[in-house]
């Protein structure tokens, strides 16, 4: 990713930072809490929390080291930590935001206990190398904790290939946070290796995603990273766009008029070694 694609995804994240993980979608709170039971918080632990978008890890995280521990929550997206460092002040929370960039954070080497990363290492320009940052970060003992996505849902198919000739060469990488080093299990496992961590094991949990028809499903999609297909489209075709995903969803409309996505959500954890 170049440095401009850094910036464009930037202020991606500043467009939906008013909504993102708010529009009545069980989805990035539910995984946030799986990964903080396997992460195993304790009292105390002093946190950092990449890619840190509206909260959804860093204040659950808050509330598990308690007020002798510490959460800092570090995004890209200015607009994201404007608004969570507010949310932080309005709660009293024991948890800091600062503008960085997940693939080098400025910080210092061994100040963490745990770092914990939800949804954003495919969005790195390095992926590797943006492990690596966050390895120098732990202190011995320290542990990483990730979420990534698993396979997409085969019945959603036809929904995905709707946005995919709007797409041009150069954002090709943003149709592909599934394969390559996020392609399988042993293969991400073996990137976070190499990494320098040790002890990589991972799982894989598959959640029942509930809109409550299928223009929420469009009004969520504008809401966090799926905007960028939106904004891909033209002006001029984007209400056709918009009724040829509605047509796609139609089908999969359950008895009470919702539709589900079944989100295939990997969850691996690591020490430092």
């Amino acid at each position: 990713m170049s440095a401009y694609t850094r910036q464009a995804m930037a202020r991606l994240f500043d467009r939906t930072a008013a909504t993102y993980d708010a529009l009545g979608v069980d989805f990035f709170g539910a995984f946030a809490t799986e990964l903080l039971d396997r992460a195993g918080l304790v009292p105390g632990e002093r946190v950092l929390d990449v890619g840190c978008g509206r909260g959804a890890v860093l204040f659950p995280a808050a509330e598990r080291v308690g007020p002798e521990g510490s959460v800092l929550g570090i995004d890209l997206s200015a607009e994201m930590v404007e608004r969570t460092g507010k949310d932080i002040e309005a709660r009293g929370a024991n948890a800091s935001v600062s503008l960085m960039d997940a693939q080098e954070p400025t910080l210092d080497d061994a100040a963490f206990d745990v770092v914990l990363a939800s949804f954003v290492v495919f969005f790195l320009p390095d992926p590797v190398d943006g492990l690596r940052s966050w390895h120098r970060l732990l202190a011995p003992g320290g542990r990483l904790g990730v979420t990534t996505f698993g396979a997409d849902d085969p019945r959603w198919a036809a929904v995905r290939e709707v946005f995919k000739p709007f797409v041009p060469p150069e954002l090709a990488w943003t149709l592909a946070v599934r394969s390559g080093l996020f392609a399988t299990i042993e293969g991400f496992g073996q990137a976070v290796e190499s990494a320098g961590f040790t002890g990589v094991t991972s799982v894989e949990r598959v959640y029942p995603v509930k809109f409550a028809d299928p223009g929420h499903w469009i009004t969520w999609s504008w809401s966090h990273g799926q905007r960028m297909f939106w904004e891909l489209i033209p002006e001029d075709r984007l209400d056709a766009v918009r009724q040829a995903v509605l047509a796609e969803l139609e089908p999969l409309r359950e008895h009470d008029g919702s539709v589900v996505l079944a989100q295939t959500v990997r969850y691996t954890l690591a020490h430092r070694g």
